[in-house]
């Protein structure tokens, strides 16, 4: 709300653009890590093009959370998670740049994790072919001293005027501060996205994940090989 308030005195209102989803999930899953195997709700928002000079790159916020509809592992049906982040796109004009700073916030007294990411990928001319390499490195809570370096490619496809085809296949290596390193796990996805108009649009995704060493990503964490995705999404 501050950040709108600065941006409409600065008279550059028009050119931030504010987006949100409100997504269905049949399980969460966090880099390979079953968090819920039960039906979750996950809403987000992000707030870019906020007033900073082109030179200098691009900002954007964002906040996303998870409730809880299935009874999780402490028994409840609740709010489970909230998260904030700010990305920062450098004005590098060769590759995508950014680095994100996130905190992931547990509402059922789990510490606070925090971490920093950098991320760099690159669009194949038109073919709609985008690698991408992550690493990320954990500064507090129970990532701190991790490492999590995931690369990929994914691939989207117009298929019509409102209707587009989306998919990707990522590999993730570990390195635990206070266990073994290696592969941890591979995740496919394919997924449809339809305009419902300039703003709102609906997609959904089915999604696998593959258990790579069962010592990195041990067999206690591991439970959803396939898990689907229903959601609505606007941007004004």
């Amino acid at each position: 709300m501050i950040l709108m308030a600065v941006a409409l005195a600065a008279g550059v209102a028009s050119a931030v653009d504010f987006g949100a989803t409100a997504d269905f999930a049949s399980a969460y899953v966090f880099r390979g890590a079953t968090v819920n195997d039960g039906l979750v709700f996950q809403p987000g928002a992000t707030i870019s093009g906020l007033p900073i000079p082109a030179e200098y790159g691009a900002l954007s916020l964002g906040t996303w959370g998870n409730y809880d509809i299935a009874e999780n592992t402490v028994g409840k049906h609740e709010l489970s998670e909230v998260d904030y982040y700010a990305t920062y796109a450098l004005p590098v004009k060769v590759v995508d740049l950014s680095a994100t700073y996130t905190e992931y916030h547990y509402l059922h007294g789990v510490p606070t994790d925090r971490e920093v990411a950098l991320t760099v990928g690159k669009a194949i001319g038109e073919t709609g072919l985008y690698p991408s390499l992550s690493v990320n490195y954990g500064l507090d809570g129970a990532i701190e001293e991790d490492w999590y370096i995931q690369g990929g490619i994914g691939h989207t496809k117009a298929l019509s005027e409102a209707l587009t085809l989306s998919s990707s296949v990522k590999v993730a290596y570990m390195i635990d501060d206070a266990g073994p390193e290696g592969f941890n796990d591979a995740t496919a996805s394919i997924g449809l996205a339809y305009a419902l108009n300039k703003n709102w649009s609906i997609k959904g995704s089915i999604n696998g994940v593959a258990q790579l060493d069962d010592k990195v990503l041990t067999d206690d964490e591991y439970d959803k090989p396939v898990y689907g995705m229903l959601g609505l999404a606007c941007t004004f």
